[in-house]
């Protein structure tokens, strides 16, 4: 193999691993976007259903 032919393997590798970096960065936000927020609507709706808490009555 040639240096030329070496480099443009190495090259063209780098260029892959960019795309697959690229590609699982923009997946993942996409999942964070997705999921976060029905994290976030989850916890709204479990706060709401929660029943309120019994206050201890104040002694004097």
């Amino acid at each position: 193999m040639t240096t030329a032919s070496t480099n443009d393997v190495v090259a063209n590798a780098l260029a892959e691993v960019a795309k697959a970096r690229a590609w699982r960065e923009r997946n993942e936000a996409q999942r964070h976007r997705t999921f976060g927020g029905m994290a976030t609507r989850q916890s709204v709706y479990v706060l709401a259903r929660k029943k309120p808490e019994e206050k201890e009555s104040c002694k004097q």
